[in-house]
C-alpha cells in the first residue's frame, strides 16, 4: 500500500482534492521528510507517517481556507466584550508544514541521517 492509497483511504470524500493536487501535495511532504531527515529516500517504515503528514496538510488547509470561521482568538476582553482575532501569516502554507513536521519529529528522528 503506497502513500496515495491510505490518504485516500483515510481522507473523507468532500476533502479528497483531486489526484494532481494530491500528487502535489504527497511530494511537497515528501520532500520535507527527505530534507528533515537528510536521506536519499524515503523509508518504508515512514509511510504511514507519510500519508498522515499529508491528510494533516489538506486538512489544515480547509480549515485555513473555510470563510465561516474568523480564525484564532488572540484576546478577549470583557468590559465592552471584545473578541480579537489572531491575523493569518502570509506564508501561513509554509508555517503549516513547519509545524507538521514539529508533530511528527519523534517519529521521523529515528531515521535521520547525520551530515558531515
Amino acid at each position: 500500500m503506497d502513500v496515495f492509497d491510505i490518504v485516500k483511504a483515510k481522507l473523507p470524500v468532500d476533502l479528497l482534492p483531486d489526484d494532481t493536487a494530491l500528487a502535489m501535495d504527497v511530494a511537497e511532504v515528501g520532500q520535507s521528510i527527505l530534507t528533515y531527515c537528510n536521506r536519499l529516500d524515503i523509508p518504508k517504515e515512514l509511510v504511514f507517517t507519510h500519508a498522515n503528514m499529508v491528510i494533516d496538510l489538506i486538512t489544515g488547509e480547509a480549515k485555513r481556507n473555510d470563510t465561516d470561521s474568523p480564525g484564532d482568538i488572540k484576546s478577549i476582553k470583557e468590559g465592552d466584550v471584545q473578541v480579537t482575532y489572531e491575523a493569518t501569516r502570509a506564508s501561513s502554507r509554509e508555517a503549516h508544514m513547519e509545524a507538521l513536521l514539529f508533530n511528527y519529529q519523534s517519529q521521523m528522528n529515528r531515521f535521520r541521517k547525520l551530515r558531515w
